[in-house]
């Protein structure tokens, strides 16, 4: 394992803390991404997979360019302003140009426990998702390979995922089997949160930088338990999650007016959940009534069992807030089984799965009102960047916020030609690639 920490880099300290914004200990629901409103020029090309970004920009003297495609921007998270400048870098870095050679590689890895990349390079990735199985986590895990061929220094790829076990002992196993291999940065989704904090304070005290991405804070600040992005970790990727909540709570206000509406989260006590959760409710309106909050740990069959047993005994449900567009699809089935007409209905969501917004196009039902923000796969690629800057001496900020936008669904949202209909839109993966990790469509 080797370290290529760069030492002399104080020039360049405070121009980089401004542009990345935020600092660890902020509460998510007052941290703003500074850095570039917008995006200049087009993305810095990589032949093959091997980055030449020529480091153009604020973060150049670490060797990425901040020059990202603003057509990658946009389908990454939609008509947003004020990206930071490691996002930027980040999707700089996904305008690849991939040749036969790096696919077959990307798919090696993807299918692999670990992998050599080919390049001599002699840092390790780590990689420790706690969930593993569905599309969602599967497309995220790519979109962090396809970044980690973009930097040679990457020489060996390392993967574990504790597929959702509710023992955190697996998840946190999971980490220690990466810092025990001798890994020199981790990047992950901490689905046990604080359950696993013992074992990431243990990586920090082996000197090994850990980050997650969409939004997983490993306890949420004021959490018993809760650790300190910045300071017990290196940084937490992902948007405001109070901001977030806010957001759905206007759709929600907005479409309802009054009545019930559905509020159904992920794992047990994720931060992602928890986080938009606790700031939607407060923003909610007196008028409307909660069902849940119900967690379905991203199980589609799960949402279905959860929507099933409401309308049971409410069905007059006039709205539902959760992340996960491909769940709703599945949960939505609910009405048909139970021959209750979905009648007016809004929905407020995170991801933009294909799947939800087809069926919603075919049903044509000018009373059905979806509103969505982003997939937020290519986060992934920004906890790879900014672990590799860290490496190079940049400061790294605990927070690096990623913007959204919500967006109402229209008819030109669903894509017919998508190679897999559960792959969010939003995704960075190119279709050639998905088409050969789905190979069924």
């Amino acid at each position: 394992m080797q370290r290529i920490k760069i030492v002399g880099v104080i020039a360049l300290l405070m121009l980089v803390a401004a542009a990345c914004g935020g600092g660890g200990d902020k509460n998510p629901s007052k941290t703003t991404g500074g850095g570039a409103a917008t995006t200049g020029g087009g993305a810095a090309t990589t032949g093959g997979g091997a980055a030449t970004t020529g480091g153009s920009g604020p973060l150049s003297q670490y060797g990425e360019s901040t020059d990202a495609d603003p057509a990658l921007v946009t389908k990454a998270m939609g008509p947003v302003e004020n990206v930071p400048d490691i996002v930027l870098a980040s999707i700089a870095r996904a305008s690849q140009d991939l040749d036969q050679k790096t696919i077959d590689k990307a798919l090696e890895c993807w299918n692999a426990q670990e992998c050599d990349t080919g390049t001599g390079g002699d840092v390790v990735m780590g990689y420790a998702d706690g969930g593993g199985l569905n599309v969602w986590r599967k497309v995220t895990r790519m979109e962090a390979i396809l970044q980690a061929l973009t930097y040679p220094e990457i020489g060996k790829m390392m993967f574990r995922d504790a597929q959702w076990n509710p023992d955190p002992s697996v998840a946190a196993g999971d980490i220690r089997f990466l810092i025990q291999a001798g890994v020199d940065f981790i990047i992950g989704y901490p689905d046990q949160g604080t359950n696993i904090a013992d074992a990431i304070l243990e990586a920090k005290d082996a000197g090994i930088p850990y980050t997650t991405y969409s939004a997983g804070w490993v306890g949420l600040p004021g959490q018993e338990g809760a650790l300190k992005p910045g300071t017990d970790y290196l940084s937490v990727v992902g948007e405001d999650l109070c901001a977030l909540g806010d957001s759905f709570a206007k759709v929600i206000n907005d479409g309802v007016g009054s009545g019930t509406v559905g509020l159904m989260g992920g794992t047990p006590g994720n931060a992602l959940s928890a986080g938009w959760q606790q700031c939607y409710e407060k923003s909610l309106d007196g008028s409307i009534k909660t069902l849940g909050p119900a967690d379905t740990n991203w199980v589609n069959d799960t949402a279905l069992q959860v929507v099933s047993g409401w309308l049971s005994t409410d069905p007059n449900i006039k709205g539902y807030a959760y992340e996960y567009a491909d769940g709703l699809d599945t949960a939505l089935q609910a009405y048909d089984k139970l021959g209750i007409p979905l009648g007016n209905l809004t929905v407020a969501l995170r991801t933009d799965e294909q799947t939800l917004f087809c069926d919603w196009k075919k049903m044509n039902d000018p009373n059905f009102h979806i509103w969505y923000s982003a997939g937020g796969n290519f986060q992934s690629r920004t906890a790879v960047t900014a672990s590799m800057m860290d490496l190079a001496g940049a400061p790294i900020p605990g927070e690096i916020v990623v913007p959204h936008v919500m967006r109402e669904v229209t008819a030109s949202d669903c894509n017919p030609n998508r190679v897999t209909p559960t792959v969010s839109n939003t995704s960075l993966v190119p279709d050639n690639v998905l088409a050969l990790m789905f190979p069924e469509g």
